[in-house]
């Protein structure tokens, strides 16, 4: 296995460092004529063959192994083709070969500070490329003593080694010398675009990113093709949130170099950050076929499986990960996520847990903990995780809303709110969270903010946030009269959600209430889906009925009437209604049979509407103000009472507005919210802020880490 650190000198160090640093004018020959070996390897090694000049230098080598021009060409060589260890042996025999006339040929430390550096032995090239400055600066090597066309290969020489001792401060943590490094080879030569691409790297680190992206712009004046500077400043861009920007940066760094492995990490992670995951996918692909040894790259792929929702993907790749480095605590993060989203909670703590005692810092893992044991019941235990990864990172959205899902669950809505607002401060377009705000303020009965909320919830993402806002927005706009705007929102939801039974309840009975057409078809649509066993469904035939008198349609009506019968439980509520609406009962049989005041409010609600259709206006108003005075709050009595009755009496819509008493049970809240109760959805199995929350996993996303560079950016690819 070759070192872990060679690709990446030689795709940085020697694109920065070597280039100019070897520009110089060779070492002439010490011993041996010239033979066609000789002829043959130089000329490979001038035309960049470096691998097949290798054989031919060997040769000679082996003729004239004092040939110290050779010697230097065939380290070159190997430090183009990654073999620094043989590279370094070259240039160690070059040193005792010529220990008194090497001080003439500085360019000699300063190729074996590279080799050095692509071993990992950074303070040794550290003094390496110190050597070399020196030797630059000594009497022989001064501008006056050479001719003027070579001028400019000493001053990329020397501007090289300055580049190469600021690589090596900068491996060594020391970024305030790595920058005067820099900053000295833009000085000796202003022409070497690689001066200017390492001094912006250091930048980048120091997170100085207006100054990173001026010299990185400098350095692509001078070489529009370096693929380093075009990476460079797609990293900048990628950590400023310009991703587009950085996408087109890191295109043009792989379009020159096909085999550059940061650049399609930073771009699989621009793309998977966009939501474009298959096209991160591939640069992920491209980034494991480059470096196949390489922990991060399995890691940080099979996050993007994840995302996909290949799981079984994703857990060989994190498998893999762990294998290569089981130190690695981001890997077990990761595979704990997976577990997390398998429903295999019990496992994913042991991830997590070992993520944790591998780096006590990690919010991430805490987070996904906190998820799993939410999801396992451990409502305490969620909390105190979830709330040591807002300490660890208390900028991060994703964890105060996660939070807040958690207090809403132990029913401590005050601080769930504070939660919630906290996450849209610190991430203005994260629908999810208006939505569950809405919510809260719906409930408190702070209607116009909730609107609000919901609103910018469908504003951010229509499609996905209409699933759970459409219906609840159509609740909250009934509850205050707007029936068209309540309708609306519940055909946008049917639209979204055909299949979705409980829509059909609010719809129907909003259209009931508003006087509108096809309240029927609303009751046959959930009877087709739910059936007759279900508690809801004798309900629905009485919407039928309602719905369907007095048009064609009224005797399809009267069969619907039949099967609830038929199929409802005997002397149960609210089979007396339906057998007053097939006239086998009159009015005072059927308050006979209603018992308490719910079942006696629901009877007024539905005698009134019957009078109400039958032309009875008088007699309907009675009715239906009894049911709205003494129905339950929220019950779909009062919401069809009070609907009528601003048709009604449109001037009395403050008083029909006034509050009822509270619910005990039955047919009671919004239509839609009946519905799933009823039919025994609680919304278990995902953190959600009410049962009837249907926000699904994207909602409380687990905490994916991201590759390494990518929360602090350096010199070095990621992994």
């Amino acid at each position: 296995m070759r070192p872990p650190r060679v690709a990446r000198v030689v795709r940085l160090l020697t694109a920065l460092t070597a280039v100019a640093a070897l520009a110089v004018a060779p070492m002439p020959a010490q011993a041996g004529p010239a033979d066609k070996d000789d002829i043959e390897g130089i000329q490979l090694y001038d035309q960049g063959k470096y691998g097949e000049a290798i054989p031919y230098l060997t040769r000679v080598l082996e003729r004239h192994r004092r040939d110290l021009d050779i010697r230097i060409k065939r380290g070159i060589c190997y430090l183009r083709t990654e073999q620094p260890q043989k590279a370094l042996a070259d240039f160690d025999a070059v040193n005792t070969f010529a220990a008194w006339t090497l001080p003439s040929y500085p360019e000699v430390p300063a190729n074996r500070g590279i080799a050095l550096l692509m071993l990992g032995r950074d303070q040794e090239a550290l003094e390496s490329f110190q050597r070399s400055i020196w030797l630059w600066n000594t009497w022989g090597n001064q501008p006056w003593n050479v001719l003027p066309r070579h001028r400019g290969q000493m001053f990329r020489g020397a501007a090289g080694a300055y580049e190469g001792l600021g690589q090596a401060y900068h491996r060594l943590g020391q970024d305030s010398a790595a920058f005067e490094a820099y900053n000295q080879a833009t000085i000796i030569d202003p022409t070497d675009p690689n001066a200017f691409a390492g001094r912006a790297d250091i930048l980048t680190s120091l997170r100085r990113f207006d100054a990173a992206i001026a010299d990185y712009d400098r350095a692509i004046q001078l070489n529009p093709s370096q693929s380093r500077a075009h990476a460079g400043r797609g990293i900048v861009n990628y950590l400023l949130g310009r991703d587009e920007s950085a996408i087109a940066d890191f295109d043009r760094a792989v379009a020159a170099d096909s085999n550059f492995a940061k650049a399609y990490s930073y771009r699989g992670a621009a793309h998977s950050r966009l939501g474009r995951n298959e096209a991160a996918l591939a640069d992920y692909n491209a980034v494991v076929r480059l470096m196949p040894d390489s922990s991060g790259a399995y890691k940080d792929r099979g996050g993007v499986y994840y995302r996909l929702g290949r799981y079984d993907s994703a857990l060989r790749d994190l498998d893999e990960a762990i294998r290569l480095d089981p130190k690695k605590s981001a890997a077990y993060q990761n595979r704990g996520a997976v577990r997390n989203a398998l429903g295999h909670y019990e496992r994913a703590i042991q991830d997590l847990d070992e993520a944790i005692k591998l780096d006590e810092k990690n919010a991430g893992a805490y987070s996904n903990r906190g998820l799993a044991h939410y999801m396992l019941g451990n409502y305490d235990r969620a909390i105190v995780d979830l709330s040591e990864a807002i300490a660890l990172e208390p900028k991060n959205a994703v964890t105060h809303f996660n939070r807040a899902e958690v207090f809403i669950r132990l029913g401590m809505r005050e601080r769930a709110l504070e939660d919630f607002t906290e996450s849209v401060r610190l991430a203005p377009k994260l629908a999810p969270a208006y939505a569950a705000i809405g919510r809260i303020e719906a409930q408190l009965g702070r209607r116009e903010e909730a609107l609000r909320d919901f609103d910018m919830a469908l504003k951010l993402d229509p499609k996905r946030m209409g699933l759970a806002i459409y219906p609840d927005r159509g609740d909250l706009r009934r509850q205050e009269g707007d029936w068209s705007g309540a309708l609306a929102d519940y055909d946008q939801a049917i639209t979204l959600q055909p299949k979705r039974a409980d829509l059909y309840v609010a719809r129907g009975w909003a259209r009931l209430g508003s006087g509108a057409e096809w309240a029927d078809n609303d009751a046959r649509a959930y009877l087709s889906i739910k059936g007759w066993h279900d508690g809801l469904s004798p309900y629905m035939a009485i919407l039928a009925a309602l719905g369907a008198r007095g048009t064609p349609r009224e005797a399809e009506a009267r069969r619907v009437l039949d099967e609830a019968i038929v199929n409802s439980p005997r002397r149960t509520w609210p089979v007396p209604v339906l057998h007053f609406l097939r006239g086998e009962i009159d009015e005072p049989g059927l308050f006979r049979a209603a018992g308490g005041l719910r079942q006696q409010a629901e009877a007024h609600a539905f005698v009134g509407m019957l009078r109400l259709q039958a032309g009875d206006r008088d007699g309907a108003l009675a009715h239906l103000r009894d049911a709205r005075d003494h129905g339950a709050a929220g019950s779909i009595a009062v919401d069809v009472a009070n609907a009528a009755l601003r048709r009604l009496e449109p001037k009395a819509g403050a008083a029909s507005d006034r509050p009822s008493r509270p619910a005990r049970g039955g047919f009671s809240g919004s239509p839609a919210r009946a519905a799933r109760s009823a039919s025994g959805r609680q919304g278990d199995g995902e953190l959600r802020t009410t049962p009837d929350l249907a926000l699904g996993r994207d909602a409380t996303a687990v905490q994916l880490d991201q590759p390494a560079d990518q929360r602090q950016a350096d010199a070095e690819p990621p992994f």
